[in-house]
């Protein structure tokens, strides 16, 4: 937290709804904080005798970062989808999930400020504090957005569509922030659209066999395409708002919960008056919503401090495997059909991830990048978490 003061956060959205804020490159007044990479090859040479031991060590500290991001990611999807359709489920108010994970998050933030002494001067800035609601109700109407694409999509399925996310924060960063994107970069994003294209063909030919009327799996898709330029007007604020600010990552972090926990409480309020706290806040509740909200809450926040650990590649190969994972256990589990097309759309899916960030452009758009095309640096939105995830 401490090391965060210095630079600018961006944002990224976990896959299950994280709303923490995520560190860049980019520092406050101009400057630039080296990567973990760069910053290994600026540092002294170690002694002949520790080379050995800083490599390993190293090496197990990312393949531990990309295990963990894999298996968070994964959950977030396949923990939301199990407590909306286990058998014999009890309906239960998603908009008091959300409150909930907010409100840990609230709570872990406090701490962490209160165990460092800065907890009083969290809000000492009334005017940055305030600014800082509007990407948080956006946060807020994505997370409740991912438990309504969940009911109608299989775990799967939500997973590969959310990654649309990168379309529309890129799209958002030209017209926002005007910043530029490299011709390899337009490319994935026509790869991304066609290929969550293809996944949702491929869903549609499933149900029209007789599972599932059509009509759902539009209403989940609409959903993730509402989730995801939720996240994406929500990533391009905050960055646009951080951008030569002071303020640190927790504060931030608990600036977001707070607005969203208050806003959240009014809106449940204002959907259903007769609610009453007491018997309807947790009614329905069972051990799988609870495992969804504290690995959707605590996830968020764990992705924030391991992220910095982690490099494009890694981020990119923690979203592939996560995406491959939670197809595997929904086969596994839910008994969700996999068939050629979705395996197709994946495919272009994932390709379209790795890239964006500029590995594997072929060598075609890799002279024309070179000609002159200024590549935009990847905004981290959540995810995310987020995203989360991924960038």
């Amino acid at each position: 937290a401490a090391r965060s003061r210095a630079a600018s956060p961006g944002v990224q959205r976990a896959t299950g709804g994280g709303n923490a804020a995520q560190p860049t490159e980019a520092a406050a007044g101009g400057g630039k904080e080296l990567s973990p990479d760069q910053a290994q090859e600026k540092s002294p040479a170690p002694a002949n005798g520790s080379n050995g031991k800083t490599a390993s060590g190293d090496a197990r500290l990312k393949m531990g970062v990309l295990a963990f991001l894999v298996v968070q990611n994964s959950s977030a999807s396949l923990t939301m989808r199990y407590s909306k359709v286990r058998p014999g489920v009890e309906p239960w108010n998603s908009q008091t999930a959300v409150l909930m994970q907010e409100v840990l998050k609230a709570t872990v933030c406090a701490t962490l400020l209160a165990r460092d002494g800065s907890l009083g001067s969290v809000f000492s800035n009334r005017a940055e504090a305030l600014k800082t609601a509007v990407p948080a109700v956006l946060y807020l109407v994505q997370n409740n957005l991912q438990y309504v694409a969940v009911t109608y999509l299989d775990a799967s399925t939500y997973a590969v569509m959310y990654q649309l996310k990168i379309l529309t924060t890129a799209l958002l960063s030209m017209l926002i922030l005007g910043k530029k994107l490299s011709v390899s970069q337009c490319m994935s994003l026509v790869l991304l659209t066609a290929g969550v294209s293809t996944v949702v063909l491929s869903q549609l030919s499933v149900r029209n066999a007789g599972s599932k009327d059509p009509s759902l799996i539009w209403r989940g898709v609409g959903a993730v395409l509402m989730s995801c330029i939720s996240s994406g007007l929500a990533g391009v604020s905050f960055e646009k708002l951080l951008k030569g600010s002071s303020v640190s990552l927790w504060s931030r972090n608990l600036h977001l919960a707070l607005y969203s926990s208050v806003v959240g409480f009014a809106g449940l309020r204002w959907s259903d008056p007769e609610l009453s706290w007491r018997d309807d806040f947790f009614k329905g509740y069972s051990v799988a919503v609870w495992v969804s909200i504290i690995n959707n809450a605590f996830g968020g926040l764990l992705i924030a401090v391991v992220i910095k650990y982690a490099d494009n590649i890694l981020k990119n190969f923690s979203t592939s495997l996560s995406i491959i994972l939670t197809a595997v256990l929904s086969v596994c589990f839910f008994g969700t059909p996999i068939i050629a097309e979705f395996l197709c759309g994946t495919s272009m899916v994932l390709y379209a991830v790795f890239l964006y960030s500029g590995i594997g452009i072929p060598a075609v758009l890799r002279d024309k990048g070179a000609a002159g095309v200024r590549p935009a640096k990847c905004t981290a939105v959540d995810a995310d978490a987020a995203s989360k995830k991924t960038t």
